[in-house]
């Protein structure tokens, strides 16, 4: 297998985190803006590019597997050594930004995560008030498990 093929997949991949990255800020964007049907497009989108991403992490793998090295920065290194130096140089610049894209979107991911439990948790805590309950008391057991407690308490006495 040639290090083009390589550098085609490492360019796909690169390509694809780009708009996994684009996808994520627009996630952000949305959950700031309580805006459901983007946020229900970013999932949408979300998924189609994960789907994308693991197929071409697959041949990734598999190429680097057929040549006997590890799937990381190591091994796609010493895969780099066999081509040409013009070839090296880009695909370990294509490989340096994939590395800098996931790092990002990973951030990215977790801090939508973060507005996506605190939106959870405020809309639990409306609905509870609404109910005539007391919100749910997050605790936690000896095992380090969350519990919730929850108080009913009328809105109104007659």
């Amino acid at each position: 297998m040639a290090i083009v093929e390589l550098s085609l997949i490492l360019r796909d991949i690169s390509d694809h985190l780009v708009q996994l990255a684009a996808t994520l800020e627009s996630e952000y964007n949305a959950l700031a803006d309580n805006d459901l049907d983007t946020i229900i497009q970013a999932a949408n989108d979300k998924n189609r590019l994960f789907e994308f991403l693991e197929d071409l992490e697959k041949e990734r793998h598999a190429l680097l597997l057929a040549a006997g090295l590890d799937f990381d920065s190591n091994g796609i290194m010493a895969y780099l050594q066999r081509g040409t130096s013009q070839t090296k140089n880009e695909t370990a610049a294509t490989w340096q930004q994939i590395e800098i894209l996931t790092h990002r979107c990973r951030k990215q991911n977790q801090i939508n995560g973060i507005m996506l439990e605190k939106n959870r948790r405020r809309t639990e805590k409306a609905l509870a008030i609404l109910k005539g309950q007391t919100p749910q008391i997050a605790t936690y057991t000896a095992n380090g498990e969350t519990c919730h407690s929850q108080q009913s308490h009328s809105l109104a006495k007659a």
